[in-house]
């Protein structure tokens, strides 16, 4: 039975890792045998998937890299972890992943972008590093099987850097990310202890530049709704002092449940979900938001528009950085019919973009 390596950072639970978890949970296990190299130790201070994996039975190791060994050896002994383990296909998630392996260690080796790498790390590291960053993790692809999470993904990196990838879109596993009854989701407000009576909005990402939570948090303060209603902001980072400033003595109407294990249960509890972002590649946790029938109101980037494409008309997406239109849409998402709305953004995950999709593309990629 072929052995599929997948090489990640860490397993720390992050857009790219859930959907590295949603691949393996969908994969054939009569076909192919999943093994999982980390290149760090996780940190303790963020929740990880490595208990996840360990419950579908996946065998997972550890190269405990620092950076400085990793620059040092990591090539030789990720080479020879590929050749006493026998793996048959190895496939990356990430930029020291990329860097770090080279195209011929094994007959396939597949490298799956989750960003788009210029923004992304220009906007995370700073113009200088980032761009050197971008311009190492481009040229790290040359020999590998590519692939974009998302037709915008692929589109960027084709025009600004002349490389073709093909297409697999993220996805969500449609079985766990399901409509919430009513009974249901009071049910679990009371379980969280999240008031029953107010409608409640939820963001979910780090608290940081690219995802700008302000503007979400703004959008919302500022609308008409807003003294009746909840905004979760779920997630940490070097924003999140400016963003508590904000809300002082509005402390009813925001609550900051820093990082969470899961955000499953707070979807569920949720009614609408808020994006705010400048830049994403195909972000998660809108599809899973979507995947629970929450209508999105989301910044108008083209990972957003991928995402709601096929949803005729959709008039819930703002610009970046404006607040004030944001709170109007609000205002209008809240106005119109509910239930088409959800029926609508859950249709999109059921039929389109899910986990079951996503694994069978990958498995054709390994078989060739």
């Amino acid at each position: 039975m072929p052995k599929i390596l997948y090489i990640t950072s860490t397993l720390k639970r992050t857009g790219p890792n859930n959907v590295l978890y949603n691949l393996i949970s969908e994969l054939n296990r009569e076909k192919f045998e999943p093994v999982i190299l980390t290149l760090s130790a996780e940190d303790p201070n963020f929740p990880s998937l490595w208990g996840d994996f360990e419950d579908i039975n996946v065998e997972i190791y550890s190269c405990n890299f620092s950076r400085i060994k990793g620059f040092i050896s990591g090539k030789r002994e990720i080479s020879k972890f590929v050749k006493d383990h026998n793996i048959d296909a190895v496939h990356i998630y990430g930029f020291r992943g990329d860097c770090l392996v080279d195209s011929k260690i094994s007959k396939s080796v597949v490298s799956t972008i989750n960003s788009n790498i210029f923004d992304d790390y220009t906007m995370l590291y700073g113009k200088f590093t980032g761009r050197i960053m971008a311009y190492l993790h481009i040229r790290a692809l040359k020999g590998k099987t590519s692939i974009a999470c998302s037709q915008f993904v692929a589109d960027e990196l084709e025009q600004r850097y002349k490389i073709k990838l093909n297409v697999i879109y993220n996805g969500i596993p449609c079985k766990q990310y399901t409509l919430t009854s009513k009974t249901e989701k009071l049910d679990i407000r009371k379980e969280l202890n999240l008031p029953k009576e107010k409608r409640i909005f939820i963001f979910v990402g780090y608290l940081i530049f690219r995802k700008d939570p302000i503007t979400a948090i703004d959008g919302f303060l500022n609308s008409d709704i807003s003294k009746n209603s909840l905004l979760l902001i779920i997630g940490d980072g070097p924003l999140m002092e400016d963003c508590k400033k904000r809300c002082v003595n509005l402390s009813e109407s925001v609550m900051f449940l820093g990082n969470q294990p899961s955000t499953l249960a707070y979807l569920k509890a949720s009614d609408f979900y808020i994006s705010s972002a400048y830049s994403e590649g195909l972000p998660t946790s809108v599809m899973e938001a979507m995947g629970c029938g929450l209508p999105v109101i989301l910044s108008d980037i083209n990972p957003h528009k991928e995402l709601v494409s096929s949803i005729k008309k959709w008039d819930y997406l703002f610009p970046i950085n404006k607040p004030e239109i944001l709170s109007e849409r609000i205002k209008n998402i809240t106005e119109d019919d509910y239930k088409e709305l959800s029926e609508k953004c859950r249709n999109v995950i059921f039929n389109e973009i899910n986990s079951t999709i996503m694994c069978s593309n990958y498995q054709l990629l390994y078989e060739k």
